[in-house]
């Protein structure tokens, strides 16, 4: 009997269900699932071309183009008019961009061309939610308002390019416990410290944040 390849059959299905997560900070009436829902196609391409929905779309084909067929974004993936769903959703956060493929991050107020600490003065970096999604994932991008990367930095992986010394400045983290994050590498009283710097719309965002 021919011996299975695991590793090949791993690789082939990590490549074909690999997802990617999207970061950002939302800049109001967001496409909602619902939004999603009442279209005849269950499509985000079905949404009309509209601002928010273009940053959507955009999302969507910059995960294309990395190579990946799923995409997740929190503003139309999670049913927030289901609390146990929204709950849910939350408290599973850092695991899902733990886990993702890959997760963009979209700078809406960082003008094309990006300069040198554009990144780190960012409104991104000042939202609770985002210190999780920059710690969790082993791979990220940064992109500018006109998703372009960040720097023009074409490397296969942001956690592993000058960017990261840029964030470890911003916020007093070695760029290696940035690029190699895990919950234990910081105390509580750091984790404090780095929600303490960190805005949220209401309280319980902010503890959320920090799961």
């Amino acid at each position: 009997m021919k011996e299975v390849d695991e590793e090949w059959i791993q690789r082939v299905v990590a490549g074909f269900f690999g997802y990617v997560m999207f970061s950002h900070t939302w800049q109001g009436s967001e496409p909602t699932f619902q939004d999603v829902k009442q279209i005849e196609s269950k499509s985000v391409w079905g949404l009309p071309d509209t601002l928010l929905n273009k940053k959507l779309h955009n999302f969507c084909k910059a995960t294309r183009k990395l190579g990946y067929n799923w995409a997740r974004s929190d503003t139309c993936c999670i049913d927030k008019s289901t609390s146990s769903i929204l709950n849910q959703s939350l408290t599973s956060m850092y695991k899902w961009y733990a886990n993702s493929a890959a997760t963009l991050v979209f700078l809406a107020g960082v003008a094309h061309p990006s300069k040198p600490g554009d990144l780190s003065r960012s409104l991104w970096m000042t939202r609770a939610w985002t210190l999780q999604e920059l710690l969790s994932p082993t791979i990220i991008f940064f992109y500018d308002a006109e998703w372009k990367l960040y720097l023009g930095d074409t490397s296969a992986n942001h956690k592993e390019s000058e960017i990261m010394q840029e964030l470890a400045d911003a916020i007093n983290i070695p760029p290696g416990t940035i690029a190699a994050f895990s919950p234990d590498d910081l105390g509580v009283r750091e984790k404090l410290r780095l929600a303490s710097t960190r805005n949220a719309t209401i309280d319980e965002d902010a503890a959320y944040s920090l799961i």
